[in-house]
């Protein structure tokens, strides 16, 4: 058997980052319908997919929650896939991960507002 890492997710969805964030918000709601939950200026998720303000990345991605980073981590690297380093962002600690291919996958879990 292949050696995977999906066990470790709860929900993979599709991350789309744009820095013209509320342009696409209002687009993608047009489409969609509202948000689950949207803080308004750099974050939304729809069950379809999520929309970020993010720039630096690339403009799609898979967007994967966890509860075990460290385990994901691992696990990604045992398959030759590229890691990130953690990074803390408004609700979250992700991770990027990049297949051999250049399949970009964020790792994420989410943390409590301060």
């Amino acid at each position: 058997m292949t050696e995977t890492f999906g066990d470790l997710f709860d929900r993979v969805t599709m991350m789309h980052s744009s820095a013209a964030w509320s342009n696409t918000f209002s687009e993608l709601s047009a489409v969609l319908g509202d948000p689950m939950f949207s803080d308004g200026s750099s974050w939304s998720a729809w069950k379809e997919l999520s929309l970020s303000d993010e720039s630096s990345g690339p403009p799609w991605a898979l967007l994967a929650r966890t509860s075990d980073l460290d385990a994901v981590a691992a696990r990604a690297g045992i398959l030759g896939w590229s890691v990130g380093q953690p990074a803390k962002g408004g609700h979250e600690i992700r991770l990027t991960l990049t297949s051999p291919s250049g399949l970009t996958v964020i790792a994420y879990t989410p943390v409590s507002p301060a």
